[in-house]
């Protein structure tokens, strides 16, 4: 442009291609710096932007006048008191070209594409109808000599501010523009009050004050706006507190963990600006990966519907299983809404997705996922809001977990308090049966049989034959004494120890009810075990058993114990007809309850795995330090 200029107006073509280059490398070397050095942003909406402006344009400019001037003191004609003074009037001229045009495409451009409320239109209107009038009196008068006239100068500058704080960067811009375009027309027409000097030196001063009005209004427009934008992120911080504080009220009001679950996911819709956010918890791992399953969904739209069904892109699952895996957060852009699976939305469709990992410690119990509108991915103060969101329910989740376990242990507590006062009473009808039953007969015929041998004292046949009956009674006493003592506690287990106790035990319970036990031990034959633990081992086993007698319907029972990696390991495996795992506190599964009471204590792990039709493993490790 500058070169086809120059050639129009009739400048060689030798000073049209140096003017060209002059130009070109004040764009480039004020661009660079911009971008390069100061980080530059468009709208000039901070202060370092105004500075950066300034200072870029001075190397720039300074470039510029130079290539320019040695251009047309080569190839023209110039002394050199004229090389100077050209070369000052060329770097001032398009200093103040940049301080004054930049700004204004700048800002303009951005402005002209933003939505106007009527009052800013209104104000706007007045403001350049005012500043107009104003700047045409001070500078489109001849009286300029006068010392009132001159002091009119400083009424350019309250309209400078206003511009400033009330119309911030399209203000500021526009009143340079005004004051730099009145100004300049009313010097060179000899009107103002820079015209009573010579023309250079009244450019010169003119030149000095639209570049102080610039600086000045630009500055200060660009202190409005960051004190705005601070104002606006304060008050979003406060909102997004407010929010997290909503939350949390919300949360710690709210035990029933199914609830909790939609309580999060609603809040994120409501209070974070969200579309749709559902939760994925952690269920395990099968082989391997780690499985997800949806836990709550914010609403029941048909993008709802589709995540409770498990039908989203590969592509977000994949995510969903990486933030969870990784424990970090991912982000993905440009969703469709329309149709999660959607690979080529419409543009008005698009969404954003984000997988927030919920991180308790450092494992990740499950994942909370996020669509909101556009396409443009996840502001960073959103991202932050959300993670921090993240965390806030992570913990009530966890505590939640924590209260339903508490309420589940005290189910099992009071459950085992009922189940061992139904044992005690039937123990002591047991007792008082086998008492009544066996013993008092048996002490009843002792009775009669000393009566006849009081009677029969004269005949020694008789009584050595009653005497006979009296030993086979005692016997039978005896013998009823010690099974009832064996059902309360074997002495051999504290005599003989674990294995004796147990071989012997097992022998019985096969005779009894016609079951191949197979029992093994290994390496712990000849040891002694801690009395408590060789007192859980043998109960645990004797409840398995008695299970297996009444519910497997099972042919054959394993029972292995051996010691391996500093523990004992206990595994009892039968052929029975297995059963669907319940939770501990159902009353059918009590003594499965009490086995892994007695383990726990120990300090130990209890599994139990089972199937229908595929038989019952009971498998025991409780540490052991010899």
């Amino acid at each position: 442009g500058v070169i086809a200029g120059s050639l129009i107006t009739g400048a060689p073509i030798t000073i049209a291609l140096g003017l060209g280059l002059a130009n070109t490398i004040e764009a480039l070397m004020g661009a660079w710096i911009l971008k390069r050095l100061i980080g530059f942003h468009n709208p000039i909406d901070r202060i370092r932007d105004v500075i950066g402006l300034a200072v870029a344009a001075i190397p720039s400019t300074a470039a510029s006048a130079s290539i320019g001037v040695l251009t047309v003191s080569w190839f023209g004609s110039g002394s050199q008191v004229e090389f100077f003074t050209l070369w000052a009037t060329w770097w001032v001229g398009n200093l103040l070209g940049i301080l004054v045009i930049t700004p204004l495409i700048l800002v303009l451009r951005n402005f002209l594409q933003q939505s106007k409320k009527p009052g800013q239109i209104l104000e706007g209107t007045l403001f350049v109808c005012l500043l107009i009038l104003v700047t045409g009196y001070v500078f489109g008068t001849s009286n300029g000599s006068s010392i009132f006239h001159q002091a009119l100068i400083y009424v350019i500058f309250p309209f400078a501010i206003w511009a400033a704080l009330r119309l911030e960067q399209p203000g500021a811009v526009t009143v340079v523009f005004i004051v730099s375009g009145i100004s300049i027309w009313g010097t060179i027409h000899g009107l103002g009050p820079f015209s009573q000097l010579p023309l250079n030196e009244s450019l010169l001063l003119l030149q000095t004050f639209t570049g102080v009005v610039a600086l000045t209004s630009l500055t200060l427009s660009a202190s409005a706006s960051e004190r705005r934008y601070a104002e606006r992120a304060l008050n979003r911080r406060v909102e997004d507190l407010a929010a997290l504080n909503d939350a949390s009220k919300e949360f710690l009001s709210n035990p029933d963990t199914p609830a909790l679950y939609n309580s999060i996911c609603r809040l994120a819709v409501d209070r974070l600006g969200l579309k749709t956010a559902w939760i994925e918890l952690a269920s395990g791992e099968i082989s391997g990966e780690h499985t997800l399953t949806v836990a709550a969904v914010a609403d029941q739209s048909r993008s709802s519907s589709m995540i409770e069904e498990g039908n989203i892109a590969p592509a977000l699952r994949k995510n969903i299983i990486h933030a969870q895996q990784t424990g970090t957060t991912t982000v993905v852009e440009k969703v469709g809404s329309a149709n999660l699976l959607s690979t080529e939305p419409g543009p008005d469709n698009y969404l954003s997705f984000a997988a927030v990992p919920l991180n308790y410690g450092s494992k990740a119990i499950g994942v909370l996922a996020a669509l909101r509108n556009g396409y443009e991915g996840f502001p960073k103060e959103q991202l932050l809001l959300l993670e921090s969101y993240a965390t806030l329910a992570v913990i009530a989740i966890q505590n939640s977990w924590l209260f339903d376990q508490v309420r589940l242990g005290n189910e099992q507590l009071h459950a085992l308090s009922h189940r061992l006062m139904v044992i005690q009473e039937q123990e002591r009808m047991h007792l008082s049966r086998e008492l009544h039953d066996e013993s008092g007969q048996i002490l009843a015929a002792l009775m009669l049989r000393l009566g006849l041998l009081e009677r029969d004292a004269q005949s020694p046949e008789l009584m050595m034959e009653h005497i006979a009956e009296l030993k086979q009674i005692v016997t039978d006493v005896l013998n009823n004494l010690h099974g009832l003592a064996i059902k309360l506690r074997p002495a051999s287990l504290d005599h003989l120890g674990l294995i004796t106790a147990l071989q012997q035990y097992i022998q019985e319970f096969s005779q009894q009810h016609g079951l191949q036990v197979q029992f093994d031990a290994e390496e712990i034959e000849t040891i002694r075990l801690p009395a408590e633990m060789e007192t859980a081992f043998y109960r645990i086993i004797q409840e398995s058993l008695t299970n297996v007698a009444l519910h497997a319907h099972a042919s054959r029972v394993d029972i292995l114990i051996n010691r391996r990696n500093g523990c004992i390991v206990m595994i009892i495996e039968d052929d029975g007809v297995g059963f669907k795992p319940v939770p501990m506190a159902d009353e059918n599964r009590l003594g499965l309850f009490g086995m892994r009471e007695r383990v726990q204590m120990l300090g130990g792990n209890f599994l139990v795995e089972s199937a229908l039709g595929k038989g019952t493993i009971i498998s025991v490790e409780v540490p052991y330090a010899r």
